[in-house]
């Protein structure tokens, strides 16, 4: 391979994107959840930091206090789960988003037979990422820790199967779990028009898994002191409590994308071939990453919006509401497929 077919490689520019982008994206969406909340609350927000942009460099410098901070292991802790714990939460959380395509040539996964496997890997890594959120909290040994990561294991049970459920619905609907022609199928209408239960079990199911309000359960400050991540400091709660939630929120976003806003799909336009017409897929790019970003200011807006729900009402809410609801969209789906009027 030359110098050139290297720089033009689809599968480096899809890294490129990916990174640089998802680092884009979450620190305009913190900053827009700092500055929205502030409004609410009638306070200015972010400022001191790039005053003349409104504090939007904040959370750079806010990165970097905890960056140089001394990491600290608390006495009786696990040491290799709390240290290894963060890093495995963020790699677990990002990673998600990975193994699905960003336009139909930029992906990683190259070979079309595989790409089914690569969204459904996609999911069970995204239900992985709460798994490892209890991991943390058992291995910091403190009683806030305890209470937040056994708050988490019930989310995850009362959110898990509703969230598998709106995703069977719409792999029902379409006939495939193939991410190229499930965005072929939306060209004129979007799964959330398709089935809207389906898609709002999605959204308040992602609202849970990524700790979102009204759902801030685990990690409430006002009620067990971060719960999961409390101890926790320097690098150690950059990569856990700052990285993982969001980019959990980032890929979570980018599935419910493509699953439910037409992806890349932008009617009327088509891009050349690879590497002629990188600018037309660098296009498609841009549109997958404005609905992303638009589906996480939406949860980043909630924190200003909503209250934290009880425990016990969450859990009615997951078992009793979202379940239903689950099974009532894959029986939409189902109904549109026998219908004949599916895409």
């Amino acid at each position: 391979m030359d110098i050139w077919s290297l720089l033009f490689s689809a599968r480096l520019w899809f890294f490129i994107l990916m990174f640089a982008a998802s680092g884009g994206v979450l620190l305009t969406v913190v900053w827009f959840e700092r500055k929205a909340a502030a409004r609410v609350q009638m306070r200015v927000g972010p400022y001191h930091v790039s005053p003349r942009l409104g504090g939007y460099l904040q959370l750079l410098a806010d990165a970097f206090k905890f960056i140089i901070s001394e990491p600290i292991v608390p006495r009786g802790a696990h040491k290799i789960l709390f240290t290894w714990g963060p890093a495995i939460f963020v790699t677990l959380a990002f990673g998600a988003s990975l193994l699905l395509p960003l336009t139909p040539e930029l992906r990683l996964i190259k070979d079309p037979a595989l790409l089914p496997y690569g969204l459904v890997f996609s999911l069970v890594v995204l239900l992985l990422v709460s798994i490892s959120v209890v991991v943390i909290g058992w291995s910091v040994n403190n009683k806030f820790a305890y209470i937040g990561a056994a708050r988490e294991a019930l989310l995850v049970a009362a959110y898990e199967l509703p969230l598998i459920l709106s995703f069977l619905a719409m792999a029902i609907l379409y006939g495939t779990l193939n991410p190229l022609e499930i965005v072929q199928k939306q060209t004129l209408l979007v799964g959330a028009v398709l089935n809207p239960i389906a898609f709002l079990v999605f959204v308040i199911t992602t609202a849970m898994a990524t700790t979102r309000f009204p759902f801030e359960i685990a990690d409430y400050e006002g009620d067990v002191a971060t719960g999961p991540y409390s101890d926790y400091g320097g690098i150690f709660l950059v990569l856990s409590f700052a990285g993982g939630t969001y980019y959990a929120t980032f890929s979570y976003s980018f599935l419910a994308t493509l699953l439910f806003l037409g992806g890349w799909a932008l009617p009327g336009y088509a891009p050349g071939p690879w590497p002629q017409d990188v600018i037309g897929h660098l296009i498609l790019a841009l549109w997958v990453f404005l609905k992303t970003t638009v589906l996480m200011f939406f949860f980043a807006f909630l924190r200003a919006a909503m209250p934290v729900l009880r425990l016990d009402h969450t859990l009615i809410l997951g078992w009793r509401g979202l379940l239903v609801l689950g099974f009532l969209a894959v029986l939409w789906s189902a109904a549109l497929r026998l219908a004949g009027v599916a895409p």
